[in-house]
Protein backbone atom coordinates (compact mmCIF):
# COMPACT_ATOMS: atom_id res chain seq x y z
CA UNK A 1 0.00 0.00 0.00
CA UNK A 2 1.59 3.48 -1.21
CA UNK A 3 1.73 5.45 1.92
CA UNK A 4 0.19 8.93 1.97
CA UNK A 5 2.09 11.99 2.76
CA UNK A 6 0.91 15.12 4.94
CA UNK A 7 -0.81 17.31 2.48
CA UNK A 8 0.44 20.15 4.48
CA UNK A 9 3.97 20.54 2.66
CA UNK A 10 4.88 24.04 2.46
CA UNK A 11 3.20 27.56 2.91
CA UNK A 12 4.95 28.05 6.82
CA UNK A 13 8.42 29.31 5.49
CA UNK A 14 8.20 32.99 8.05
CA UNK A 15 7.75 33.01 11.50
CA UNK A 16 4.38 33.09 13.49
CA UNK A 17 4.34 35.44 16.05
CA UNK A 18 1.81 34.69 18.46
CA UNK A 19 -0.85 37.93 18.90
CA UNK A 20 -1.65 38.83 22.65
CA UNK A 21 -5.53 38.31 23.42
CA UNK A 22 -7.21 41.40 23.74
CA UNK A 23 -9.55 41.64 26.74
CA UNK A 24 -12.46 43.99 28.05
CA UNK A 25 -12.65 42.32 31.56
CA UNK A 26 -13.75 45.08 33.84
CA UNK A 27 -14.30 42.77 37.17
CA UNK A 28 -11.05 43.35 39.61
CA UNK A 29 -10.79 41.10 43.13
CA UNK A 30 -11.11 44.70 44.91
CA UNK A 31 -14.44 45.81 43.45
CA UNK A 32 -16.22 43.39 45.09
CA UNK A 33 -14.37 44.34 48.29
CA UNK A 34 -15.45 47.56 48.07
CA UNK A 35 -19.12 46.76 46.83
CA UNK A 36 -18.72 44.32 50.28
CA UNK A 37 -17.58 46.74 52.68
CA UNK A 38 -20.54 49.60 51.28
CA UNK A 39 -23.16 46.88 51.82
CA UNK A 40 -21.45 46.05 55.64
CA UNK A 41 -21.99 50.13 56.09
CA UNK A 42 -25.13 49.71 55.08
CA UNK A 43 -26.47 46.68 57.27
CA UNK A 44 -24.26 47.55 60.44
CA UNK A 45 -26.32 51.36 60.37
CA UNK A 46 -29.61 49.80 59.98
CA UNK A 47 -29.02 47.85 62.69
CA UNK A 48 -27.26 50.24 65.10
CA UNK A 49 -29.29 53.04 63.93
CA UNK A 50 -33.03 51.78 62.90
CA UNK A 51 -34.94 54.74 63.60
CA UNK A 52 -32.86 57.40 62.00
CA UNK A 53 -32.34 55.10 59.21
CA UNK A 54 -36.23 55.22 58.58
CA UNK A 55 -36.25 58.69 58.98
CA UNK A 56 -33.19 59.39 56.41
CA UNK A 57 -34.95 56.96 53.83
CA UNK A 58 -38.98 58.92 54.51
CA UNK A 59 -37.38 61.91 53.84
CA UNK A 60 -38.53 61.72 49.83
CA UNK A 61 -42.15 61.61 51.54
CA UNK A 62 -43.00 65.09 52.60
CA UNK A 63 -41.67 68.22 54.15
CA UNK A 64 -43.14 66.90 57.71
CA UNK A 65 -40.60 63.17 57.56
CA UNK A 66 -38.05 66.12 56.84
CA UNK A 67 -39.00 68.48 59.87
CA UNK A 68 -38.91 65.16 62.32
CA UNK A 69 -35.63 64.03 61.05
CA UNK A 70 -34.07 67.63 61.60
CA UNK A 71 -35.93 68.07 65.53
CA UNK A 72 -34.17 64.82 66.01
CA UNK A 73 -30.52 64.55 64.45
CA UNK A 74 -28.44 66.47 62.21
CA UNK A 75 -27.00 64.14 59.00
CA UNK A 76 -23.92 65.85 58.66
CA UNK A 77 -22.96 65.59 62.01
CA UNK A 78 -23.79 61.68 62.20
CA UNK A 79 -22.14 58.51 61.67
CA UNK A 80 -25.00 57.29 59.86
CA UNK A 81 -24.80 60.30 57.34
CA UNK A 82 -21.09 60.51 57.25
CA UNK A 83 -20.89 56.47 56.45
CA UNK A 84 -23.51 56.87 53.62
CA UNK A 85 -21.54 59.53 52.02
CA UNK A 86 -18.72 57.65 52.35
CA UNK A 87 -21.08 55.06 50.31
CA UNK A 88 -22.32 57.42 48.16
CA UNK A 89 -18.80 58.18 46.85
CA UNK A 90 -17.46 54.44 46.93
CA UNK A 91 -20.69 53.32 44.82
CA UNK A 92 -20.40 56.89 42.41
CA UNK A 93 -16.67 56.39 41.86
CA UNK A 94 -16.50 52.36 41.04
CA UNK A 95 -19.33 53.44 38.34
CA UNK A 96 -17.76 56.30 36.58
CA UNK A 97 -14.20 54.03 36.59
CA UNK A 98 -16.25 51.19 34.80
CA UNK A 99 -18.02 52.89 32.42
CA UNK A 100 -14.78 55.09 31.70
CA UNK A 101 -13.38 51.50 30.75
CA UNK A 102 -16.12 50.26 28.68
CA UNK A 103 -16.67 53.44 26.68
CA UNK A 104 -12.89 53.59 26.19
CA UNK A 105 -12.23 50.16 25.73
CA UNK A 106 -9.16 51.01 27.47
CA UNK A 107 -8.25 48.82 30.49
CA UNK A 108 -4.86 49.56 30.83
CA UNK A 109 -5.60 53.28 31.47
CA UNK A 110 -8.88 53.11 33.22
CA UNK A 111 -9.47 49.87 35.68
CA UNK A 112 -6.32 50.44 38.09
CA UNK A 113 -7.02 51.46 41.88
CA UNK A 114 -4.96 54.36 40.68
CA UNK A 115 -7.97 55.98 38.77
CA UNK A 116 -10.76 54.52 41.38
CA UNK A 117 -8.52 56.57 43.64
CA UNK A 118 -8.55 59.67 41.46
CA UNK A 119 -12.48 59.52 41.16
CA UNK A 120 -12.92 59.35 44.71
CA UNK A 121 -11.39 62.49 44.93
CA UNK A 122 -12.99 64.43 42.54
CA UNK A 123 -16.31 62.77 43.64
CA UNK A 124 -15.68 64.00 47.47
CA UNK A 125 -14.21 67.52 45.90
CA UNK A 126 -17.44 67.77 44.38
CA UNK A 127 -19.62 67.42 47.00
CA UNK A 128 -17.29 69.53 49.28
CA UNK A 129 -17.64 72.40 46.87
CA UNK A 130 -21.32 71.57 46.66
CA UNK A 131 -21.94 71.85 49.92
CA UNK A 132 -19.59 74.73 50.46
CA UNK A 133 -21.60 76.88 47.81
CA UNK A 134 -24.85 76.05 49.84
CA UNK A 135 -23.36 77.47 53.24
CA UNK A 136 -22.19 80.45 51.80
CA UNK A 137 -25.45 80.99 50.02
CA UNK A 138 -27.48 79.88 53.04
CA UNK A 139 -25.42 82.92 55.04
CA UNK A 140 -25.58 85.61 52.44
CA UNK A 141 -29.20 85.00 52.25
CA UNK A 142 -30.11 84.25 56.01
CA UNK A 143 -31.57 80.84 54.97
CA UNK A 144 -29.89 78.43 57.02
CA UNK A 145 -32.32 76.54 57.88
CA UNK A 146 -33.09 75.95 54.09
CA UNK A 147 -29.62 74.61 53.62
CA UNK A 148 -29.95 72.20 56.15
CA UNK A 149 -33.07 70.95 54.46
CA UNK A 150 -31.11 71.04 51.07
CA UNK A 151 -28.40 68.65 52.32
CA UNK A 152 -30.61 66.34 54.14
CA UNK A 153 -32.41 65.54 50.77
CA UNK A 154 -29.40 65.16 49.10
CA UNK A 155 -27.91 62.84 51.88
CA UNK A 156 -31.95 60.89 51.29
CA UNK A 157 -31.54 60.87 47.72
CA UNK A 158 -28.12 59.95 47.80
CA UNK A 159 -28.55 56.86 49.92
CA UNK A 160 -31.28 55.55 47.34
CA UNK A 161 -29.02 56.39 44.54
CA UNK A 162 -26.23 54.33 45.59
CA UNK A 163 -28.12 51.51 46.66
CA UNK A 164 -30.28 51.14 43.34
CA UNK A 165 -27.00 51.88 41.71
CA UNK A 166 -24.91 49.09 43.00
CA UNK A 167 -27.95 46.42 41.65
CA UNK A 168 -26.46 47.98 37.91
CA UNK A 169 -22.94 47.49 39.12
CA UNK A 170 -23.12 43.77 39.38
CA UNK A 171 -24.02 43.64 36.26
CA UNK A 172 -21.53 46.05 34.47
CA UNK A 173 -18.62 44.02 36.33
CA UNK A 174 -19.58 40.69 34.73
CA UNK A 175 -21.07 41.88 31.75
CA UNK A 176 -19.11 44.49 30.41
CA UNK A 177 -21.89 46.04 28.01
CA UNK A 178 -22.51 49.32 27.28
CA UNK A 179 -26.53 49.01 28.35
CA UNK A 180 -26.01 48.73 31.59
CA UNK A 181 -23.84 51.56 31.38
CA UNK A 182 -26.57 53.77 30.15
CA UNK A 183 -28.95 52.20 32.43
CA UNK A 184 -27.48 53.49 35.24
CA UNK A 185 -27.03 57.09 33.77
CA UNK A 186 -30.17 56.91 34.03
CA UNK A 187 -30.82 56.06 37.55
CA UNK A 188 -28.53 59.40 37.99
CA UNK A 189 -30.42 61.24 35.94
CA UNK A 190 -33.72 60.42 37.46
CA UNK A 191 -31.67 61.02 41.05
CA UNK A 192 -30.73 64.74 39.74
CA UNK A 193 -34.70 65.33 39.19
CA UNK A 194 -35.88 64.00 42.16
CA UNK A 195 -33.17 66.34 43.91
CA UNK A 196 -34.12 69.37 41.96
CA UNK A 197 -38.07 68.57 42.75
CA UNK A 198 -37.72 67.89 46.35
CA UNK A 199 -34.90 70.72 46.96
CA UNK A 200 -37.50 73.15 45.35
CA UNK A 201 -40.40 72.04 47.43
CA UNK A 202 -38.65 73.03 50.88
CA UNK A 203 -36.81 75.97 49.77
CA UNK A 204 -40.28 77.20 48.65
CA UNK A 205 -41.63 75.89 51.38
CA UNK A 206 -39.58 77.75 54.08
CA UNK A 207 -37.69 80.31 52.42
CA UNK A 208 -41.22 82.43 51.19
CA UNK A 209 -38.69 83.42 48.04
CA UNK A 210 -40.41 83.78 44.61
CA UNK A 211 -40.46 80.44 42.09
CA UNK A 212 -39.20 82.61 39.51
CA UNK A 213 -35.95 83.24 42.22
CA UNK A 214 -35.67 79.69 43.61
CA UNK A 215 -35.26 78.66 39.20
CA UNK A 216 -32.49 80.72 38.09
CA UNK A 217 -31.00 79.70 41.84
CA UNK A 218 -31.13 75.84 40.63
CA UNK A 219 -30.21 76.93 36.91
CA UNK A 220 -27.09 78.55 38.64
CA UNK A 221 -26.08 76.02 41.07
CA UNK A 222 -27.18 72.82 40.58
CA UNK A 223 -28.19 72.32 36.54
CA UNK A 224 -25.46 74.28 35.16
CA UNK A 225 -22.49 72.91 36.31
CA UNK A 226 -23.73 69.32 35.94
CA UNK A 227 -24.73 69.58 32.36
CA UNK A 228 -20.86 71.11 31.69
CA UNK A 229 -19.57 68.18 33.39
CA UNK A 230 -21.58 65.69 31.33
CA UNK A 231 -20.73 67.01 28.38
CA UNK A 232 -17.20 67.49 29.02
CA UNK A 233 -17.34 63.76 29.68
CA UNK A 234 -18.80 63.02 26.59
CA UNK A 235 -16.31 65.08 24.51
CA UNK A 236 -13.32 63.38 26.46
CA UNK A 237 -14.93 59.45 25.13
CA UNK A 238 -15.43 60.86 21.82
CA UNK A 239 -12.53 63.14 21.44
CA UNK A 240 -10.30 62.82 23.66
CA UNK A 241 -10.69 66.20 24.81
CA UNK A 242 -13.36 68.42 26.49
CA UNK A 243 -12.09 71.72 24.28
Amino acid sequence: MEEVSNFVTSGFEGVISPMERVTHEVLSGWNLIILAAVLLLVVLNKQLYPRQFRQLLSVPGGVAHTNQLLREWTPTRSFIGLAFLFCYVMVMALFVQKASVIFSRDVDAYNGFGFFGTACGGMTLWILLRYLTLSITGWLFQQQEVVSRQITVDLAVSTYGFLVLMLVLLPVLYIPNSVFVWIGVGILFVMALMRLFLSFIETKVFSKMPSFYIFLYFCTLEIAPLVLLITAGMRFFANSTVL
